[in-house]
Protein backbone atom coordinates (compact mmCIF):
# COMPACT_ATOMS: atom_id res chain seq x y z
CA UNK A 1 0.00 0.00 0.00
CA UNK A 2 1.45 3.27 0.80
CA UNK A 3 5.42 3.92 0.87
CA UNK A 4 4.73 5.06 4.70
CA UNK A 5 4.27 1.19 5.91
CA UNK A 6 5.47 1.13 9.73
CA UNK A 7 6.13 -1.61 12.37
CA UNK A 8 6.65 -1.59 15.89
CA UNK A 9 10.53 -1.56 16.75
CA UNK A 10 10.14 -5.60 17.38
CA UNK A 11 12.36 -6.61 15.08
CA UNK A 12 10.89 -10.69 15.10
CA UNK A 13 8.80 -11.24 11.77
CA UNK A 14 5.38 -11.40 13.16
CA UNK A 15 2.82 -10.29 11.24
CA UNK A 16 2.72 -6.26 10.71
CA UNK A 17 1.42 -4.26 13.60
CA UNK A 18 0.80 -0.43 13.94
CA UNK A 19 1.27 1.60 17.25
CA UNK A 20 -1.75 3.86 15.92
CA UNK A 21 -4.32 4.45 13.55
CA UNK A 22 -2.30 6.61 11.81
CA UNK A 23 0.63 4.81 12.11
CA UNK A 24 3.12 5.81 14.66
CA UNK A 25 6.79 7.31 12.95
CA UNK A 26 5.24 7.76 9.91
CA UNK A 27 2.72 10.48 11.45
CA UNK A 28 5.98 12.61 13.06
CA UNK A 29 5.35 15.98 12.37
CA UNK A 30 1.64 17.24 12.39
CA UNK A 31 2.08 20.42 10.96
CA UNK A 32 1.35 21.78 7.09
CA UNK A 33 4.34 23.23 6.45
CA UNK A 34 5.55 26.09 3.50
CA UNK A 35 7.25 23.41 2.04
CA UNK A 36 4.97 21.22 2.20
CA UNK A 37 2.24 22.92 0.40
CA UNK A 38 4.76 24.37 -2.01
CA UNK A 39 5.94 21.11 -3.59
CA UNK A 40 1.93 19.86 -3.50
CA UNK A 41 0.83 22.70 -5.70
CA UNK A 42 3.43 22.25 -7.66
CA UNK A 43 2.97 18.38 -7.98
CA UNK A 44 -0.56 19.04 -8.79
CA UNK A 45 0.42 21.48 -11.83
CA UNK A 46 1.28 18.28 -13.57
CA UNK A 47 -3.02 16.93 -12.93
CA UNK A 48 -3.79 20.48 -13.79
CA UNK A 49 -2.17 19.74 -17.29
CA UNK A 50 -3.57 16.67 -17.90
CA UNK A 51 -7.48 18.11 -16.92
CA UNK A 52 -6.56 21.31 -18.96
CA UNK A 53 -6.20 19.10 -21.95
CA UNK A 54 -9.25 16.86 -21.34
CA UNK A 55 -11.07 19.40 -21.94
CA UNK A 56 -9.96 22.27 -24.14
CA UNK A 57 -11.49 21.20 -27.32
CA UNK A 58 -14.79 21.01 -26.02
CA UNK A 59 -16.69 24.60 -26.59
CA UNK A 60 -14.67 25.13 -29.68
CA UNK A 61 -15.65 21.80 -31.53
CA UNK A 62 -17.67 24.15 -33.75
CA UNK A 63 -14.93 26.43 -34.66
CA UNK A 64 -12.40 24.22 -35.05
CA UNK A 65 -14.60 22.16 -37.30
CA UNK A 66 -15.54 24.80 -39.36
CA UNK A 67 -19.08 24.22 -38.50
CA UNK A 68 -19.88 27.89 -37.22
CA UNK A 69 -19.65 30.57 -39.31
CA UNK A 70 -16.73 32.12 -40.57
CA UNK A 71 -15.43 35.39 -39.84
CA UNK A 72 -14.74 37.84 -42.88
CA UNK A 73 -12.24 39.62 -40.42
CA UNK A 74 -10.19 36.74 -40.37
CA UNK A 75 -7.07 37.43 -42.66
CA UNK A 76 -6.35 41.04 -40.45
CA UNK A 77 -6.46 38.77 -37.21
CA UNK A 78 -3.09 38.19 -35.62
CA UNK A 79 -3.12 34.64 -36.16
CA UNK A 80 -4.73 35.24 -40.36
CA UNK A 81 -1.26 37.14 -40.26
CA UNK A 82 0.87 34.35 -39.29
CA UNK A 83 -0.84 31.63 -42.60
CA UNK A 84 -2.60 29.96 -40.12
CA UNK A 85 -6.14 28.57 -41.13
CA UNK A 86 -9.44 29.90 -40.07
CA UNK A 87 -10.57 26.42 -38.92
CA UNK A 88 -10.05 22.53 -39.94
CA UNK A 89 -12.94 20.70 -42.17
CA UNK A 90 -13.47 17.74 -39.76
CA UNK A 91 -15.98 15.12 -39.93
CA UNK A 92 -17.62 13.55 -36.39
CA UNK A 93 -15.61 10.26 -36.74
CA UNK A 94 -12.31 12.71 -37.55
CA UNK A 95 -13.33 15.20 -34.40
CA UNK A 96 -13.18 12.35 -32.36
CA UNK A 97 -10.16 10.70 -33.17
CA UNK A 98 -8.76 13.99 -32.32
CA UNK A 99 -10.19 14.14 -28.93
CA UNK A 100 -9.44 10.07 -27.77
CA UNK A 101 -6.23 10.20 -29.49
CA UNK A 102 -5.10 12.04 -26.08
CA UNK A 103 -5.96 8.61 -24.59
CA UNK A 104 -3.77 6.87 -26.70
CA UNK A 105 -0.72 9.11 -26.06
CA UNK A 106 -1.50 8.98 -21.90
CA UNK A 107 -1.45 5.04 -22.24
CA UNK A 108 1.90 5.08 -23.52
CA UNK A 109 3.11 7.83 -21.33
CA UNK A 110 1.32 6.14 -18.06
CA UNK A 111 3.03 2.66 -19.56
CA UNK A 112 6.62 3.99 -19.20
CA UNK A 113 6.41 7.03 -16.68
CA UNK A 114 6.58 4.22 -13.18
CA UNK A 115 9.67 2.60 -14.35
CA UNK A 116 11.04 5.81 -15.74
CA UNK A 117 10.45 7.50 -12.31
CA UNK A 118 11.56 4.41 -9.71
CA UNK A 119 14.70 4.53 -12.03
CA UNK A 120 15.29 7.75 -12.51
CA UNK A 121 12.95 9.98 -9.79
CA UNK A 122 10.16 11.87 -10.15
CA UNK A 123 11.59 15.10 -10.82
CA UNK A 124 13.71 14.29 -13.90
CA UNK A 125 10.59 12.62 -15.38
CA UNK A 126 8.61 15.24 -14.66
CA UNK A 127 10.69 17.89 -16.79
CA UNK A 128 10.64 15.49 -19.72
CA UNK A 129 6.62 15.23 -19.32
CA UNK A 130 6.56 19.66 -19.23
CA UNK A 131 9.21 19.56 -22.16
CA UNK A 132 6.78 17.16 -24.05
CA UNK A 133 3.91 19.06 -23.07
CA UNK A 134 5.43 22.42 -24.73
CA UNK A 135 5.96 21.20 -27.72
CA UNK A 136 2.47 19.40 -27.82
CA UNK A 137 0.70 22.88 -26.92
CA UNK A 138 2.73 24.87 -29.78
CA UNK A 139 1.89 22.09 -32.37
CA UNK A 140 -1.56 21.98 -31.47
CA UNK A 141 -1.56 25.88 -31.59
CA UNK A 142 0.17 25.40 -35.19
CA UNK A 143 -1.67 22.77 -36.89
CA UNK A 144 -4.23 23.16 -40.09
CA UNK A 145 -4.45 19.80 -40.56
CA UNK A 146 -6.26 16.82 -39.25
CA UNK A 147 -2.91 14.47 -39.08
CA UNK A 148 -1.18 17.62 -37.44
CA UNK A 149 -4.26 17.88 -34.87
CA UNK A 150 -3.83 14.08 -34.06
CA UNK A 151 0.08 14.47 -33.55
CA UNK A 152 -0.44 17.55 -31.21
CA UNK A 153 -2.31 16.18 -29.34
CA UNK A 154 -1.03 12.47 -28.83
CA UNK A 155 1.88 14.43 -27.52
CA UNK A 156 -0.42 15.93 -25.22
CA UNK A 157 -1.22 12.85 -24.05
CA UNK A 158 2.44 11.22 -23.52
CA UNK A 159 2.74 13.81 -21.58
CA UNK A 160 0.07 14.21 -19.51
CA UNK A 161 -0.32 9.94 -19.27
CA UNK A 162 3.02 10.05 -17.80
CA UNK A 163 2.30 13.24 -14.86
CA UNK A 164 -1.29 11.70 -13.88
CA UNK A 165 1.14 8.84 -12.72
CA UNK A 166 3.96 10.82 -11.17
CA UNK A 167 1.69 12.81 -9.26
CA UNK A 168 -0.08 10.95 -6.87
CA UNK A 169 3.18 9.22 -5.84
CA UNK A 170 4.30 12.44 -5.59
CA UNK A 171 1.51 13.56 -3.19
CA UNK A 172 1.38 10.43 -1.60
CA UNK A 173 5.34 10.05 -1.32
CA UNK A 174 5.68 13.66 0.66
CA UNK A 175 2.16 14.01 2.51
CA UNK A 176 1.72 12.56 6.50
CA UNK A 177 -0.38 9.66 6.91
CA UNK A 178 -2.99 11.34 8.79
CA UNK A 179 -3.28 13.99 5.54
CA UNK A 180 -3.25 11.22 2.44
CA UNK A 181 -6.50 11.15 1.82
CA UNK A 182 -7.20 14.88 1.80
CA UNK A 183 -3.73 15.62 0.27
CA UNK A 184 -4.66 12.81 -2.12
CA UNK A 185 -7.69 14.27 -3.42
CA UNK A 186 -6.18 17.61 -4.77
CA UNK A 187 -5.15 15.28 -7.44
CA UNK A 188 -8.65 15.48 -8.55
CA UNK A 189 -9.05 18.83 -7.41
CA UNK A 190 -6.31 19.85 -9.73
CA UNK A 191 -7.65 17.87 -12.69
CA UNK A 192 -10.90 19.67 -12.08
CA UNK A 193 -9.53 23.12 -11.72
CA UNK A 194 -7.78 22.12 -15.28
CA UNK A 195 -11.00 21.80 -16.77
CA UNK A 196 -12.60 24.86 -15.04
CA UNK A 197 -9.51 26.56 -16.79
CA UNK A 198 -10.49 26.09 -20.28
CA UNK A 199 -14.30 26.42 -19.59
CA UNK A 200 -12.82 29.83 -18.15
CA UNK A 201 -10.87 30.94 -21.59
CA UNK A 202 -13.31 29.44 -23.67
CA UNK A 203 -16.25 31.91 -22.77
CA UNK A 204 -13.16 34.47 -24.22
CA UNK A 205 -11.85 32.24 -26.91
CA UNK A 206 -14.27 30.07 -27.97
CA UNK A 207 -14.94 31.69 -31.50
CA UNK A 208 -13.54 31.89 -34.84
CA UNK A 209 -10.93 34.14 -34.46
CA UNK A 210 -9.01 33.00 -31.05
CA UNK A 211 -9.77 29.09 -30.65
CA UNK A 212 -5.93 28.61 -31.34
CA UNK A 213 -5.01 30.53 -28.16
CA UNK A 214 -6.72 27.71 -26.01
CA UNK A 215 -4.93 24.91 -27.52
CA UNK A 216 -1.82 27.43 -27.08
CA UNK A 217 -2.18 27.97 -23.46
CA UNK A 218 -1.52 24.29 -22.26
CA UNK A 219 1.95 25.18 -23.02
CA UNK A 220 2.20 28.23 -20.15
CA UNK A 221 0.88 25.82 -18.25
CA UNK A 222 3.50 23.77 -19.03
CA UNK A 223 6.01 26.06 -18.84
CA UNK A 224 5.07 27.40 -15.37
CA UNK A 225 5.22 23.85 -13.86
CA UNK A 226 8.83 23.53 -15.50
CA UNK A 227 10.21 26.40 -13.87
CA UNK A 228 8.61 25.55 -10.48
CA UNK A 229 10.00 22.21 -10.43
CA UNK A 230 13.23 23.88 -9.71
CA UNK A 231 11.70 24.93 -6.18
CA UNK A 232 10.75 21.57 -4.75
CA UNK A 233 13.09 18.32 -3.97
CA UNK A 234 12.86 15.15 -4.75
CA UNK A 235 10.47 12.55 -3.19
CA UNK A 236 12.48 11.33 0.17
CA UNK A 237 10.62 7.95 -0.01
CA UNK A 238 12.50 7.78 -3.76
CA UNK A 239 15.85 8.94 -2.25
CA UNK A 240 15.56 6.54 0.28
CA UNK A 241 15.01 3.98 -1.96
CA UNK A 242 18.70 5.37 -3.85
CA UNK A 243 20.25 4.58 -0.70
CA UNK A 244 20.60 8.50 -0.31
CA UNK A 245 19.56 8.66 3.64
CA UNK A 246 21.54 11.92 4.01
CA UNK A 247 19.39 14.03 1.32
CA UNK A 248 16.06 11.89 2.29
CA UNK A 249 16.44 12.94 5.89
CA UNK A 250 16.81 16.80 4.72
CA UNK A 251 14.30 16.62 2.30
CA UNK A 252 11.84 15.23 5.02
CA UNK A 253 12.50 17.41 7.44
CA UNK A 254 11.86 20.64 5.74
CA UNK A 255 8.49 18.74 4.62
CA UNK A 256 6.92 18.07 8.00
CA UNK A 257 9.18 20.59 10.30
CA UNK A 258 10.66 18.28 12.78
CA UNK A 259 14.67 17.61 13.31
CA UNK A 260 16.82 15.07 11.43
CA UNK A 261 16.51 12.80 14.26
CA UNK A 262 12.67 12.59 13.72
CA UNK A 263 12.97 11.92 9.97
CA UNK A 264 15.24 9.33 10.46
CA UNK A 265 12.55 7.60 12.60
CA UNK A 266 10.11 7.56 9.80
CA UNK A 267 12.12 6.57 7.28
CA UNK A 268 13.37 3.80 9.60
CA UNK A 269 9.55 3.02 9.88
CA UNK A 270 9.34 2.80 5.64
CA UNK A 271 11.88 0.54 5.54
CA UNK A 272 10.72 -1.65 8.52
CA UNK A 273 7.60 -1.77 6.91
CA UNK A 274 8.69 -3.04 3.70
CA UNK A 275 11.33 -5.68 4.65
CA UNK A 276 9.15 -7.38 7.06
CA UNK A 277 5.77 -7.14 5.14
CA UNK A 278 7.69 -8.62 2.34
CA UNK A 279 9.38 -11.21 4.47
CA UNK A 280 6.91 -12.33 6.10
CA UNK A 281 4.91 -12.78 2.84
CA UNK A 282 7.89 -14.82 1.86
CA UNK A 283 8.22 -17.21 4.27
CA UNK A 284 4.63 -18.02 4.50
CA UNK A 285 4.48 -18.33 0.62
CA UNK A 286 6.98 -21.94 1.64
CA UNK A 287 4.73 -22.76 4.74
CA UNK A 288 7.10 -21.62 7.72
CA UNK A 289 5.47 -20.61 10.38
CA UNK A 290 9.01 -18.97 12.18
CA UNK A 291 11.50 -16.87 10.64
CA UNK A 292 14.96 -18.67 9.94
CA UNK A 293 17.93 -17.69 11.38
CA UNK A 294 19.08 -14.37 10.87
CA UNK A 295 16.02 -13.06 9.86
CA UNK A 296 15.97 -9.93 12.68
CA UNK A 297 15.53 -6.71 11.39
CA UNK A 298 18.09 -4.52 13.19
CA UNK A 299 18.14 -0.89 11.58
CA UNK A 300 21.62 -0.83 11.90
CA UNK A 301 22.51 -2.18 9.45
CA UNK A 302 21.79 0.65 6.47
CA UNK A 303 23.25 -0.70 3.89
CA UNK A 304 21.11 -3.84 3.75
CA UNK A 305 18.19 -2.21 4.55
CA UNK A 306 18.88 -0.05 1.68
CA UNK A 307 19.71 -2.54 -0.52
CA UNK A 308 16.06 -4.05 0.15
CA UNK A 309 13.83 -1.05 -0.28
CA UNK A 310 15.63 -0.61 -3.48
CA UNK A 311 14.88 -4.15 -4.84
CA UNK A 312 11.67 -3.49 -3.62
CA UNK A 313 10.98 -1.19 -5.82
CA UNK A 314 12.42 -3.08 -8.77
CA UNK A 315 9.50 -5.09 -9.97
CA UNK A 316 8.45 -4.63 -13.86
CA UNK A 317 4.93 -3.95 -14.91
CA UNK A 318 5.52 -7.44 -16.66
CA UNK A 319 5.95 -9.40 -13.43
CA UNK A 320 3.23 -7.42 -11.94
CA UNK A 321 0.74 -8.57 -14.30
CA UNK A 322 2.28 -12.24 -14.35
CA UNK A 323 2.63 -12.99 -10.57
CA UNK A 324 0.14 -14.41 -8.83
CA UNK A 325 0.71 -12.93 -5.48
CA UNK A 326 -0.50 -9.77 -7.01
CA UNK A 327 -3.30 -11.39 -8.78
CA UNK A 328 -6.48 -10.01 -6.43
CA UNK A 329 -5.28 -6.18 -6.07
CA UNK A 330 -4.68 -6.27 -9.64
CA UNK A 331 -8.28 -7.25 -10.42
CA UNK A 332 -9.96 -4.22 -7.82
CA UNK A 333 -7.35 -1.49 -9.67
CA UNK A 334 -8.74 -2.73 -12.68
CA UNK A 335 -12.31 -2.60 -12.07
CA UNK A 336 -11.98 0.90 -9.98
CA UNK A 337 -9.62 2.74 -12.78
CA UNK A 338 -11.94 1.60 -15.29
CA UNK A 339 -15.30 1.76 -13.84
CA UNK A 340 -14.31 5.63 -13.00
CA UNK A 341 -14.61 6.32 -16.81
CA UNK A 342 -17.30 3.76 -18.05
CA UNK A 343 -19.44 5.31 -15.50
CA UNK A 344 -19.56 7.96 -17.99
CA UNK A 345 -18.05 11.36 -16.96
CA UNK A 346 -15.69 12.00 -19.89
CA UNK A 347 -19.10 12.06 -22.12
CA UNK A 348 -19.36 15.33 -20.30
CA UNK A 349 -16.25 16.20 -20.32
CA UNK A 350 -15.39 15.91 -23.27
CA UNK A 351 -18.65 17.00 -24.95
CA UNK A 352 -20.46 18.26 -22.64
CA UNK A 353 -21.04 21.67 -24.41
CA UNK A 354 -22.76 19.57 -27.44
CA UNK A 355 -25.04 17.84 -24.78
CA UNK A 356 -26.40 20.72 -23.33
CA UNK A 357 -26.12 22.97 -26.91
CA UNK A 358 -29.35 21.05 -27.56
CA UNK A 359 -31.08 22.49 -24.80
CA UNK A 360 -29.55 25.75 -24.66
CA UNK A 361 -28.14 26.88 -27.49
CA UNK A 362 -26.64 30.53 -26.71
CA UNK A 363 -25.58 29.79 -23.31
CA UNK A 364 -23.95 25.96 -23.42
CA UNK A 365 -20.36 27.30 -22.79
CA UNK A 366 -21.30 29.51 -19.72
CA UNK A 367 -23.77 26.40 -18.03
CA UNK A 368 -20.35 24.01 -18.69
CA UNK A 369 -18.46 26.34 -17.20
CA UNK A 370 -21.07 26.86 -14.19
CA UNK A 371 -20.86 22.98 -14.27
CA UNK A 372 -17.41 22.84 -14.23
CA UNK A 373 -16.85 25.45 -11.25
CA UNK A 374 -19.45 23.33 -9.30
CA UNK A 375 -16.78 20.23 -9.93
CA UNK A 376 -14.04 22.29 -8.23
CA UNK A 377 -16.61 22.87 -5.41
CA UNK A 378 -17.56 20.08 -4.43
CA UNK A 379 -14.20 18.16 -5.00
CA UNK A 380 -12.41 21.05 -2.93
CA UNK A 381 -14.68 20.50 -0.19
CA UNK A 382 -15.72 16.63 0.25
CA UNK A 383 -12.10 16.09 0.65
CA UNK A 384 -11.86 15.80 4.16
CA UNK A 385 -14.88 13.33 3.86
CA UNK A 386 -12.21 10.99 2.45
CA UNK A 387 -9.99 10.98 5.25
CA UNK A 388 -13.57 10.91 8.18
CA UNK A 389 -15.85 8.15 6.07
CA UNK A 390 -13.64 6.43 4.45
CA UNK A 391 -12.99 5.64 0.54
CA UNK A 392 -15.49 2.45 0.22
CA UNK A 393 -18.76 4.26 1.16
CA UNK A 394 -17.75 7.10 -0.95
CA UNK A 395 -17.27 5.07 -3.62
CA UNK A 396 -20.42 3.19 -3.46
CA UNK A 397 -22.84 6.73 -1.96
CA UNK A 398 -20.92 8.28 -5.00
CA UNK A 399 -21.31 5.38 -8.16
CA UNK A 400 -25.13 5.17 -7.01
CA UNK A 401 -26.38 8.87 -6.94
CA UNK A 402 -24.20 8.76 -10.51
CA UNK A 403 -26.83 6.09 -11.58
CA UNK A 404 -29.48 7.93 -11.32
CA UNK A 405 -28.52 11.10 -12.41
CA UNK A 406 -27.01 9.40 -15.49
CA UNK A 407 -30.91 7.64 -15.88
CA UNK A 408 -32.59 11.59 -15.44
CA UNK A 409 -30.58 13.21 -17.86
CA UNK A 410 -31.65 10.68 -20.45
CA UNK A 411 -35.37 11.32 -19.08
CA UNK A 412 -34.51 15.22 -19.72
CA UNK A 413 -32.78 14.86 -23.78
CA UNK A 414 -35.73 12.65 -24.43
CA UNK A 415 -38.48 14.31 -23.01
CA UNK A 416 -36.74 17.65 -23.80
CA UNK A 417 -36.77 18.88 -20.54
CA UNK A 418 -33.54 21.55 -20.64
CA UNK A 419 -34.37 22.40 -16.91
CA UNK A 420 -34.49 18.80 -15.93
CA UNK A 421 -30.90 17.91 -18.03
CA UNK A 422 -28.78 20.90 -16.32
CA UNK A 423 -30.36 19.98 -12.90
CA UNK A 424 -29.14 16.12 -12.90
CA UNK A 425 -26.10 16.95 -14.69
CA UNK A 426 -24.96 19.36 -12.36
CA UNK A 427 -26.08 16.71 -9.90
CA UNK A 428 -23.97 14.00 -12.18
CA UNK A 429 -20.89 16.32 -11.91
CA UNK A 430 -21.09 16.71 -7.81
CA UNK A 431 -21.33 12.99 -7.19
CA UNK A 432 -18.56 11.93 -9.23
CA UNK A 433 -16.52 14.95 -7.16
CA UNK A 434 -18.00 13.67 -4.04
CA UNK A 435 -16.32 9.80 -4.65
CA UNK A 436 -15.50 8.13 -8.13
CA UNK A 437 -13.51 11.36 -8.78
CA UNK A 438 -10.61 12.02 -6.23
CA UNK A 439 -10.65 8.23 -4.74
CA UNK A 440 -9.98 6.03 -7.98
CA UNK A 441 -5.94 7.56 -8.32
CA UNK A 442 -5.72 7.82 -4.33
CA UNK A 443 -6.66 3.95 -3.38
CA UNK A 444 -4.26 2.59 -5.87
CA UNK A 445 -1.03 3.24 -3.60
CA UNK A 446 -3.61 1.91 -0.58
CA UNK A 447 -4.27 -1.30 -2.30
CA UNK A 448 -0.55 -2.28 -3.04
CA UNK A 449 2.04 -4.01 -1.46
CA UNK A 450 5.09 -1.38 -1.34
CA UNK A 451 7.47 -3.17 -3.58
CA UNK A 452 4.41 -2.31 -6.48
CA UNK A 453 3.60 0.82 -5.89
CA UNK A 454 5.35 2.70 -8.93
CA UNK A 455 3.94 0.07 -11.07
CA UNK A 456 0.89 -0.15 -9.80
CA UNK A 457 0.26 3.13 -10.37
CA UNK A 458 1.00 3.09 -13.72
CA UNK A 459 -0.88 -0.11 -14.56
CA UNK A 460 -3.81 1.34 -12.86
CA UNK A 461 -3.37 4.31 -15.11
CA UNK A 462 -2.87 2.67 -17.65
CA UNK A 463 -6.23 0.95 -17.29
CA UNK A 464 -8.14 3.94 -17.03
CA UNK A 465 -6.78 5.77 -20.35
CA UNK A 466 -8.02 2.61 -21.91
CA UNK A 467 -11.42 3.20 -20.81
CA UNK A 468 -10.91 6.75 -21.58
CA UNK A 469 -10.47 6.01 -24.89
CA UNK A 470 -13.39 4.04 -25.52
CA UNK A 471 -15.18 6.25 -23.74
CA UNK A 472 -14.21 9.54 -26.02
CA UNK A 473 -14.07 7.60 -28.90
CA UNK A 474 -17.36 5.56 -28.86
CA UNK A 475 -19.73 8.65 -27.42
CA UNK A 476 -19.76 10.48 -30.06
CA UNK A 477 -20.86 7.49 -32.54
CA UNK A 478 -23.04 5.95 -29.71
CA UNK A 479 -25.21 9.67 -28.97
CA UNK A 480 -25.74 9.55 -32.58
CA UNK A 481 -27.49 6.34 -32.85
CA UNK A 482 -29.22 5.95 -29.44
CA UNK A 483 -29.31 9.76 -28.25
CA UNK A 484 -29.95 10.45 -24.13
CA UNK A 485 -30.33 6.28 -24.29
CA UNK A 486 -26.67 5.91 -24.14
CA UNK A 487 -26.66 7.69 -20.51
CA UNK A 488 -28.97 4.31 -19.62
CA UNK A 489 -25.68 2.11 -20.13
CA UNK A 490 -23.35 4.69 -17.72
CA UNK A 491 -26.37 4.14 -15.35
CA UNK A 492 -26.49 0.42 -15.58
CA UNK A 493 -22.39 0.53 -15.15
CA UNK A 494 -22.67 2.89 -12.23
CA UNK A 495 -24.94 0.30 -10.18
CA UNK A 496 -22.98 -2.74 -10.88
CA UNK A 497 -19.78 -1.31 -10.02
CA UNK A 498 -21.93 -0.10 -6.52
CA UNK A 499 -22.35 -3.61 -5.62
CA UNK A 500 -18.68 -4.69 -6.97
CA UNK A 501 -17.38 -2.19 -4.52
CA UNK A 502 -19.67 -3.47 -1.72
CA UNK A 503 -18.33 -7.11 -1.94
CA UNK A 504 -14.74 -7.03 -3.44
CA UNK A 505 -13.50 -3.81 -2.82
CA UNK A 506 -11.36 -3.14 1.01
CA UNK A 507 -11.60 -0.10 3.17
CA UNK A 508 -7.88 1.42 3.04
CA UNK A 509 -9.15 4.43 5.55
CA UNK A 510 -6.45 3.89 9.14
CA UNK A 511 -4.95 0.87 7.64
CA UNK A 512 -1.10 0.97 7.28
CA UNK A 513 0.19 -1.38 4.93
CA UNK A 514 -1.20 -4.59 2.59
CA UNK A 515 -1.62 -6.98 4.70
CA UNK A 516 -4.51 -4.78 6.99
CA UNK A 517 -6.02 -3.60 4.33
CA UNK A 518 -6.09 -7.26 2.90
CA UNK A 519 -6.87 -9.56 6.18
CA UNK A 520 -10.29 -9.47 6.20
CA UNK A 521 -11.35 -9.98 2.90
CA UNK A 522 -9.49 -12.31 1.84
CA UNK A 523 -6.30 -13.46 4.04
CA UNK A 524 -4.63 -15.26 1.50
CA UNK A 525 -3.47 -12.48 -0.35
CA UNK A 526 -2.36 -11.16 2.69
CA UNK A 527 -0.20 -13.90 3.96
CA UNK A 528 0.28 -16.06 0.79
CA UNK A 529 0.06 -14.06 -2.38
Amino acid sequence: MSTDNHLLPNSRLTKPTVSSENGGASNTGSSFTPHLLLSMLVACLGSLQYGYHMGELNAPQDYITCRAELNPGYDDSVLGRLGLSQCIPLTDSQFGLITSIFSIGGLIGSLVAGPLADSYGRKPISYWNCSIGIFGAIYLFLSDSYYGMLLGRLLAGISCGSLIVITPLFINEMSPAHLKGSLGSMNQVSINCGILITQSLAMMWANMLQWRWILLFGGLISLVNFVLLFKINESPRWLVSQGNMSDAEDVLSQLRGISRQESRQEIDGWIQGSQSVRNFSDLEARGNSQPSLGADLHLDRPSSTRSSLRDSESITLLEYWNDPKYRYPRRVITTILMAQQFCGINSIVFYGVKVIKKAFPDTAIIINFCISLVNVLITFFSSPLVDHWGRKPLLISSSMLMSVCSFMICFGIIENAPVLLVTFVVLYISAFAGGLGPIPFLIISELSHSETVGVAQSYGTTMNWIATFAVGYGFPALNSIMDGYVFLLFSAVAVCFSVYVYKFVPETKGKMDYTDVWKNLDPRVAYIQ
